[in-house]
């Protein structure tokens, strides 16, 4: 069994720009319905089989809401084993998009190769801190010689953004050379969607878990104060001297950027990526929020005679696939001089931020006035 669904997205090219931009998902929401009824330990047994995509992500974050539930606080080692687990398969996720999926998008073929051997040292990493640190030092090594082709710390402690243009314009590495290609559409400074990361605890309670407890249709459409909000890389990288520059320029390309960017910080142990929080919500009842692959996952649950009565799960796809979240905000009233170029708008900007389900993008033709 699987949650699965598609995000859908389509605009018209009017007048050298993207207008009448739609965005939508039809993914099936299903945890109350799935879950209702189960025991905590039939929950967690059932969870990471719904998810093709990030299911030890779920796992563990949905193991930690179900202690906050149950009033059993995780102790240090068993936390410290849930985040690096995190941050494995955020490595790993960065890894697939940056290795294969958007050099397939950009028309090459990907190294499925050093996919595979980056996956198998992030299979056992997180066992121990001792084989999590092993494997580090190896992706680090990875990295540097294949995916950058220049030292980490020099290259991640360059804070212009021309220097960074510059590295994957060179074309000294495939991983550039897709970067330099999603990097390539006219520069557009689209609306700013407020970035959002793992938030204070106060907040992450009162706005978040209580919410999606209570309203079911907050895990369709998440919003943080009434807005729509950005996570993932972007959001979790814009502090960075060369992303905030590359964000002024253009959304799409300061994306891809942070995904490179990411991946060297979550090695030197230097990002938010991994980080897990979880809060008891009251008698039977408890949240947890993680920073994974994507951005921001919150599982929230009330227990019942010690079995599950409400549980909620907001995920990171739902919050940059808002109807007027950021995807709609980097697309609506973006130059394109062609219809080729607005196709790959579509698929870049989609690509960058990075839906965990499929993508139907479609460019339409435009809209006919009769006199």
């Amino acid at each position: 069994m699987s949650v699965e669904g598609v995000v859908h997205l389509s605009a018209r090219l009017v007048a050298g720009r993207l207008a009448g931009v739609r965005v939508g998902s039809d993914r099936p929401l299903v945890a109350q319905r799935l879950l209702a009824g189960r025991t905590p330990d039939e929950a967690l047994r059932l969870i990471p089989s719904l998810y093709s995509v990030c299911g030890k992500s779920q796992a563990v974050v949905a193991a930690a809401a179900l202690d906050a539930a149950l009033g059993e606080a995780a102790g240090p080692a068993i936390q410290r084993r849930r985040e690096r687990e995190l941050a494995a398969e955020t490595l790993a996720e960065h890894a697939f998009r940056l290795l294969l999926d958007w050099p397939k998008l950009c028309g090459a073929a990907g190294d499925v190769a050093l996919l595979t051997r980056i996956r198998s040292l992030l299979s056992s990493g997180p066992v121990s801190e001792a084989s999590w640190g092993a494997a580090r030092d190896a992706l680090v090594g990875i990295a540097e010689a294949r995916l950058l082709g220049a030292e980490l710390d020099p290259w991640l402690e360059q804070f212009s953004a021309s220097e960074w243009l510059d590295w994957a314009r060179s074309g000294r590495t495939d991983c550039g050379r897709t970067i330099a290609t999603l990097s390539s559409l006219p520069e557009w400074a689209s609306v700013e969607t407020p970035p959002l990361t793992l938030p204070p605890h106060s907040v992450f309670v009162e706005q978040l878990a209580r919410p999606a407890l209570a309203n079911p249709g907050f895990a369709a459409r998440p919003e943080m104060a009434g807005l729509p909000a950005e996570c993932g890389p972007l959001a979790r990288c814009v502090a960075h001297p060369a992303v905030r520059d590359l964000s002024r320029r253009d959304r799409i390309t300061a994306r891809a950027f942070s995904r490179i960017a990411e991946f060297g910080l979550v090695l030197r142990d230097d990002s938010v990526a991994g980080r897990l929080e979880a809060a008891p919500l009251g008698p039977g009842a408890g949240a947890a929020i993680a920073e994974m692959a994507r951005g921001l996952l919150l599982h929230a649950v009330r227990l019942e005679g010690g079995r599950i009565a409400d549980y909620a799960i907001v995920a990171p796809t739902e919050w940059n696939f808002h109807p007027e979240g950021a995807l709609y905000r980097e697309l609506e009233g973006r130059p394109a001089r062609t219809a080729r170029e607005a196709r790959r708008a579509l698929d870049f900007a989609a690509a960058t931020l990075d839906p965990c389900v499929a993508l139907d993008a479609r460019l339409e033709e435009p809209e006919t006035v009769h006199a």
